[in-house]
Order: C-alpha cells, then structure tokens, then sequence
C-alpha cells in the first residue's frame, strides 16, 4: 500500500476544488507512485466542525474497503497543520463528464454502471454509512471501465453522531431524496437507492429526472411528482429497467427495494436475460467473477466510451450506429421477451 505521510509525496496537477478542500495529484518522490491527495482549505481549516467532518471522512474511507469504493491510504496532518489524506488515483474522469461530453449511454452500460454502484452502496449500508451525495459527478471511472464511488465529505455515519443540524437539508438538489428534502432525522440507505434511481435515469436519457425552473419547483416535483419513463427517451431500453427506477424513486423510503444488494440482483437478471455475459479472463478472480460477467458487455461499451472520450483524436468507434449493431441480437430479445409476456 501506498505511503500515509505527506512529505513523502510532491503535489502535482489540481484535480478538483471543492467547498472545504483541494484534491491533488501526488507522486511519490522515490517511486514515483501516483496517487491523490485531498488537503483541507487554509481557509476553513481553523473551524472545529469542518476539521471534524474532514476526519469523519477520512475516517469512513478507511472502513470501507471495496472494489467500487475508492481506496484510502491514510491521512493526518501536515507539516503545516492542514488535514489531508490519501487515496487511489483514478484516471478515467467522472459519469459526469461523461454525459457532458458524450450524452446518454446505451442501456447496457447502465446496467453494468448500476450493478457496480449498488454493491459499493450495498458494502457503505452494511458498514452504518449512508453516502447522502450519490450523483454522477462522485461516480469515478477507471480506464477499464470499473466505477468507484468517491467523496463520502457529508456521508452519514450511524455509527457515529451526526454532525448535521437536525432539520438541515443536505445533499444536490437534483439527486434527493424526499425525506432528504423534509430534513428527516430518520434517513436510511433508502436515501441513497432514491438518488440511484436518479442516477440511472440521468443516464439512460441524458437529462435530470426533473427540470425545476428554481428549487421550490425542483423540491415539489421531487416530493409529488413521477418521473418520467426512460423509454420514452431511449425505446430500445428493457422494460425492466422502467421499472426498477421506479422502483427506486418512490416516494416513501419503505417503498423502494429492500436494499441495493437488490437492486443489483435485478441488473443481474437483465444481463441474464438478455445476453449481456461475456467471459472474463481468469486474471480478475479478485474480484467478484461470476457477477462482473454477467453484465460484461455494458462493461467493454462503456471502456470504448471513456477511451473515446480521454483520446478524442483516437479512432475508436462508440457511434450509437456502433452500439446498435452490437445490441442486435439483445434487442431482438427484448421485442421477444415483451411479445411473449402475458
């Protein structure tokens, strides 16, 4: 495992600023190693509640050790008594940046993309800790297409006390939950299938679930409205996946599924049912094989995406002629499939 200690690194590119905190590139300066470094903001490094935030998040990252979760390295306080910690460098950007610069994906990548996020949220659930902030923009991607969830800076900790103000709203408007919205003290990992739900919609159609005109309208429409269906948007997509965010995005939390361990049984049967296996090379027994392939074939649409999207310039063909041509057989399936459903 990579070294804990600031001064063993150099800090190299910015790669991101956030409200508290700046994320560096780090390279070791014997091995050369990379990594990233988040360090607190000189600025706000003197306020006790964001330094105690910033250890909870340093502090939840170390429990949770998945391979869809981003990997902490440890942290503490530098020379110059600003927090900081350390953790993987993933290279392939963000689903984000994705959609910006590529629009929607194909249903196949969804699925595979979904599988991934609910068994990291599955491992988050199972250890007490509910992200709170799940959206596209915290969903990195690797160059070979594996998605780790990342930035846990207001996740909740049940194990721990709370250190939001009861009734406080917190989390992206466009990803939250009702009961996020109602300031609810109670919020489950509930609150997190919710924004997957919203996740999953953004990408299949390109576009939020909601289109509020300001945050009053975006808050209502979230509270009492439906979203729209994602095959209105994308036909080709399989019923199921319908249903599924529908699913997710009910309004009352005992409503949705009992867990995203469930959510990914039900990516799990699509990729069943509709040939997305694929076999994988027996280099990968380190992660969950059997899972991965059944939904492998989202997995190598998406690689070509985000290769396309790192090297503009390459000739690597991710058209949506390309994957339709791909999806052939699938999508034979699916009008077989509903012309047989009773």
């Amino acid at each position: 495992m990579p070294s804990s200690r600031f001064s063993d690194y150099q800090l190299g590119t910015i790669l991101g600023v956030g409200t508290v905190g700046t994320v560096y590139e780090g390279i070791h300066k014997e091995s050369g190693e990379r990594v990233a470094i988040k360090k607190l903001h000189p600025g706000v490094s003197g306020n006790k509640l964001i330094r105690a935030r910033f250890r909870r998040e340093m502090s939840v990252l170390e429990r949770l050790r998945h391979p869809n979760i981003i990997a902490s390295y440890g942290g503490g306080e530098a020379n110059d008594g600003q927090l900081y910690y350390i953790m993987e460098l993933v290279e392939g950007g963000t689903m984000h940046e994705l959609l910006e610069t590529h629009g929607r994906l194909a249903w196949q990548e969804v699925v595979d993309v979904t599988r991934q996020v609910g068994s990291a949220l599955q491992c988050a659930h199972n250890h007490g800790v509910i992200h709170r902030d799940l959206k596209p923009g915290n969903l990195f991607l690797t160059l070979s297409a594996m998605v780790k969830l990342g930035d846990f800076g207001i996740a909740r900790d049940l194990h721990d006390s709370d250190l939001t103000a009861t009734g406080l709203t917190v989390g992206t408007h466009a990803y939250m939950s009702p009961e996020q919205i109602t300031g609810d003290a109670m919020i489950s990992g509930k609150t997190d299938l919710y924004a997957l739900g919203c996740c999953m919609f953004e990408m299949l159609t390109g576009r939020k679930p909601f289109l509020g005109e300001n945050f009053a309208q975006l808050f209502e429409q979230h509270l009492r409205a439906k979203p729209p269906q994602v095959s209105k948007f994308q036909p080709e997509c399989p019923p199921e996946l319908d249903q599924v965010i529908a699913h997710l995005m009910e309004k009352k939390p005992e409503d949705r599924p009992f867990n995203a361990r469930a959510v990914q049984g039900v990516m799990l049967q699509i990729g069943e049912k509709y040939g997305l296996h694929e076999e994988l090379a027996c280099e990968k027994s380190g992660h969950d094989v059997a899972a991965e392939s059944v939904t492998e074939k989202g997995r190598l649409i998406l690689e070509q995406r985000i290769h396309a999207r790192l090297h503009p310039a390459s000739k690597v063909d991710v058209s949506w002629g390309r994957i339709a041509a791909v999806a052939a057989v699938i999508g034979g399936m699916i009008l077989a499939a509903i012309a047989l459903a009773p």
